[in-house]
């Protein structure tokens, strides 16, 4: 087995449920070590030669009873009887042998502000900036009231238009910058984190996101990806089936959409008639903040509540790829709108919008960022070691080619074992 396929499976969320919480506060009391208390336990504790990286926050998430502490790693698959050693007291220190790592500590409650937060996967290289501006026009319209966006690069003009929202307190941007190499003593032996961890990478962001969520209710969708019901607004939809009952999320089915002209050309009039093609593709969801447990991409993994189920949704997922047109999908009529009202307004408000952000010069649209990068991955994905590749680190010398990109503050957001 090639070094490279060692890493494969690599994102843990590291649940340590032998503690006992009930008595937890960020206080001066005493607390005995995660050692002390796993010494009755038979196993192996993870030392300095492990290769793992740390997220820089953990979470003591109170919506368990007693609370659990949750702790989110990248790393190589773990055996069965090997366990992280630990002192928790107003932090998280992680012992590693001989080395350490410090984490803050955040605490999670229930949600009890009405609202959906949409929760964005890191960007990495994106071009599409009218994307952007539809994506966060049609989710505020259908109840959306904060955005978390995980952002790695994009071009200058995603940049303003993320910019412009960040301004009027709707989109929060997380930096999200490479992963750090790990010790000089063991890199060697692993392949670097950022160039083999792009869709784990993907996992850990948007389970950290559904912590910081302080609404009622979440959803992890993608840039190009509205869930809208059948009628109405879909927060007074999502409150209606899961408010006070099992359902801890509503499935959307995908529905290919394009418009008529374009978005590209900066002219939305086509959002009010999307065309609808057919093709199976997988779903997304919303879900109930105060349940979700850990999150898929299409389906949520597991709730707080065992007993909470998901549902179909009567309504759909609008998918607008850039790419739907160039596909030649039989095209059918659906009922499904991405704004439950006045669609003159809201398409007027998105070009006002990009004439303002832009000061009445909009860029014209170009490919070449976008076919560059699917040059890149479609050159790795031929490649023998395939199983685990990232364009955030593979494609970097390739993407700096064509673009001056705007990259995350190198913050220390991930940490290694010093």
């Amino acid at each position: 087995m090639r070094v490279i396929q060692r890493y494969k499976g690599v994102l843990v969320t590291l649940i340590i449920v032998v503690l006992i919480f009930y008595a937890y506060e960020l206080d001066d009391e005493y607390l005995e070590t995660v050692g002390e208390l796993l010494s009755i336990v038979a196993g192996e504790p993870i030392n300095s030669s492990f290769p793992i990286t740390f997220y820089q926050s953990a979470y003591v998430d109170h919506r368990f009873d007693p609370p659990r502490l949750r702790i989110f790693t990248i790393n190589k698959c773990l055996k069965n009887y090997q366990f992280l050693l630990a002192d928790l007291h107003f932090n998280v220190t992680i012992h590693l042998g001989s080395r350490k790592v410090e984490l803050n500590v955040e605490k999670i409650y229930k949600k009890a502000t009405k609202g959906i937060t949409v929760c964005l996967q890191p960007v990495y290289y994106f071009s599409h900036w009218q994307n952007i501006l539809l994506f966060i026009e049609a989710w505020r319209a259908q109840g959306a009231t904060r955005f978390i966006v995980y952002f790695h690069s994009a071009t200058k003009e995603t940049w303003k238009v993320l910019a412009y929202y960040r301004d009027l307190g709707l989109v929060e941007i997380k930096h999200w910058p490479s992963f750090p190499s790990f010790p000089v003593d063991i890199a060697y032996k692993y392949p670097r984190i950022d160039d083999s961890v792009l869709r784990n990478a993907y996992f850990l962001a948007m389970n950290i996101c559904i912590l910081d969520i302080k609404t009622t209710f979440g959803t992890v969708p993608d840039f190009d990806e509205v869930l809208v019901p059948t009628n109405g607004r879909l927060l007074d939809y999502a409150i209606k089936e899961m408010a006070g009952t099992k359902v801890g999320a509503l499935i959307f089915d995908n529905h290919y959409v394009s418009f008529t002209p374009n978005i590209y050309s900066a002219n939305f009039s086509g959002v009010a008639s999307p065309k609808f093609r057919t093709l199976a593709w997988p779903s997304k969801y919303v879900f109930n903040a105060s349940v979700i447990d850990i999150a898929q991409v299409h389906v949520p993994d597991s709730f707080t509540d065992p007993s909470m189920i998901s549902i179909k949704a009567d309504g759909a997922l609008l998918h607008f790829r850039y790419d739907a047109e160039s596909k030649n999908l039989t095209t059918t009529e659906k009922p499904y709108r991405f704004f439950p009202d006045n669609h003159s307004t809201h398409i007027k408000n998105m070009e006002d919008t990009a004439k303002k952000i832009f000061n009445g010069v909009i860029p014209k649209f170009s490919s070449k960022s976008n076919d560059a990068l699917h040059e890149c991955v479609n050159k790795i994905m031929k490649s023998e070691d395939k199983i685990c590749v990232s364009t955030g680190g593979l494609c970097k010398a390739e993407m700096d080619k064509v673009e001056d990109w705007v990259y995350a503050k190198s913050e220390p957001l991930f940490l290694i074992a010093i």
